[in-house]
């Protein structure tokens, strides 16, 4: 290394060494001079912070006498006025169109050894469940008329 070469890397040290001085200066300054954030000192942050922890929402258990005045009473429905194939059309189709996981497709040899079983027999199994298919194909909001008016629609294919 050359005279040059030194002479810089002295003053290049000297001017890291200034600096870094002034930045601890600054620092012991600034901790001296400000006594600490107090949170109770400004209700508006309290009150924001209130809000942006309240929970977003609450389970009601209770009903009071004009919820169940209100509640419509479930009628029964005709199972003469069950249309079997929008059952079908909603719930079986997928799979027994495709016959996915082994689901007899109406019309085919598979399908009339099972439809030798009978009505009786068939709804039974589409209302509990066989093999790989759910009970009431995976939709318990179905009534057993409608399961039984899909498996009739599927019988007369």
């Amino acid at each position: 290394m050359g005279d040059s070469d030194t002479i810089f890397l002295k003053r290049f040290s000297m001017v890291i060494a200034v600096l870094v001085a002034i930045t601890v200066v600054i620092i012991v300054i600034a901790v001296n001079t400000t006594g600490g954030v107090d949170p109770n000192a400004n209700p508006s942050r309290l009150t924001l912070a209130d809000k942006r922890t309240l929970p977003v929402g609450a389970v009601r258990t209770e009903l009071s006498a004009a919820d169940l005045a209100a509640a419509a009473p479930v009628e029964p429905v005709d199972p003469a006025d069950i249309d079997g194939g929008a059952v079908y059309a909603q719930v079986c189709q997928a799979c027994h169109m495709t016959g996915a996981a082994g689901a007899p497709v109406p019309g085919t040899d598979l399908w009339a050894e099972r439809a030798m079983k009978g009505l009786e027999q068939l709804a039974a199994n589409a209302i509990n469940g066989i093999n790989a298919m759910p009970a009431k194909g995976g939709r318990m909001d179905l009534s057993d008329a409608e399961v039984t008016a899909a498996v009739e629609h599927m019988l007369g294919q």
